[in-house]
């Protein structure tokens, strides 16, 4: 199986402007074929082994014909490189939206504890998708996830509600580089996976450990 970009999965920025079709129905109906290859992808990646998912199944799941698919995508690797992109820059861009608010109500602890319920309930969501993604790059090389733009997005958003925690009196003096990097890694896919699959978590103990452990264990 070809493996998805690297750049590509983990740039998680807008991708850049094409030349718009000259009629406006026609983009419309690529938007619409994309959005079905793209559900169709995640509701067989969520219910068969990645290697047994093809593009002839997601063509007919979706509905949309060979032709057009693989005029969209070489192969599945972009599809799952399409798909992860789009499921997280929607993701990080309304953790933004709310947690970098200032009007957002509640002190800087209330507010790291929501955005970590908000995190490992979109993991717990869409962890078919994120284990995949994971295992398909981690097989073709190893990667630096501190310089990609997701972690670094992430990071930007959590350190100034520990910040906050910190100057409201609500958490000591800590070293909040550390810890914001130390829970982002707590928070990764496999992560999650090992703790629920192997060690037996429900998402409500693990989200209560994580919590016990960076916001009332500080």
């Amino acid at each position: 199986m070809k493996h998805p970009d690297e750049h590509a999965i983990f740039s998680c920025e807008p991708d850049k402007e094409e030349t718009p079709p000259p009629m406006g129905r026609r983009e419309e109906r690529d938007t619409e074929y994309r959005r079905r290859i793209l559900s169709a992808a995640k509701t067989l990646l969520a219910t068969h082994a990645i290697d047994s998912v093809t593009m002839h199944q997601i063509a007919k799941e979706s509905g949309v014909g060979q032709g057009i698919l693989y005029r969209r995508y070489t192969h599945i690797g972009d599809v799952c490189s399409d798909l992860f992109k789009s499921t997280m820059v929607r993701f990080i861009e309304s953790m933004e939206i709310k947690y970098s608010a200032n009007t957002l109500p509640g002190t800087g602890l209330e507010k790291l504890s929501a955005c970590i319920h908000d995190a490992i309930d979109f993991i717990d969501a869409n962890v078919s998708l994120l284990s995949v993604i994971s295992t398909m790059h981690l097989e073709k090389h190893r990667y630096i996830i501190y310089k990609k733009p997701i972690f670094i997005r992430l990071h930007n958003l959590i350190v100034p509600l520990f910040e906050q925690a910190i100057q409201q009196g609500e958490m000591k003096e800590m070293d909040v580089t550390l810890a914001t990097n130390t829970l982002l890694i707590s928070l990764f896919p496999d992560q999650y996976l090992y703790h629920k699959d192997v060690l037996g978590y429900s998402k409500q103990q693990y989200t209560e450990g994580i919590c016990q452990l960076f916001l009332k264990g500080v």
